[in-house]
């Protein structure tokens, strides 16, 4: 039963470490999708700056000052949508890489569990061998006794 006792408290770790995985991966997506929505709310700010500067070049008057801050704040937004991309691929990648400690964990769990059933059966093998020969030796005896007993 050693090996079952050392069996179950590697179980148990492997539990906790699976936990904290999980944990992980969720904070993990959670920043991924913080970074989607701030990226979204930058291509939107694009979408509606460069309908804007539509409507005012289709106007009758067209400031040519006020078309440079156009220009140069929808310039600003490209940068800033690039660097945010680079962003949110960079937790994507995260996420994925904790997804990865995840699923190796899951497996960790798994062939303890086997091999924890593995040693389960092996004991009960044991057992039950023992159990037979017991019963096999106290036969072998009664047997033994009843002929003594009958000359």
């Amino acid at each position: 039963m050693p090996k079952l006792d050392t069996l179950k408290r590697i179980e148990q770790v492997r539990e906790f470490k699976k936990d904290e995985a999980e944990i992980e991966v969720h904070k993990a997506w959670k920043a991924l999708r913080e970074e989607q929505e701030v990226l979204a709310v930058l291509e939107r700010l694009l979408a509606e700056t460069t309908a804007d500067l539509e409507q005012k070049k289709t106007g009758s008057i067209v400031n040519t000052f006020e078309l440079t801050i156009y220009y140069n704040y929808i310039d600003t937004l490209y940068k800033n949508i690039d660097e945010q991309m680079l962003v949110v691929a960079q937790k994507d990648d995260e996420l994925k890489d904790r997804q990865a400690v995840l699923i190796e964990t899951y497996k960790e769990l798994k062939t303890v569990g086997i091999l924890k059933d593995k040693v389960i059966y092996e004991d009960d093998k044991r057992n039950t061998a023992i159990e037979q020969r017991q019963m096999d030796f106290a036969y072998l005896s009664s047997i033994t006794r009843a002929r003594i007993t009958r000359e």
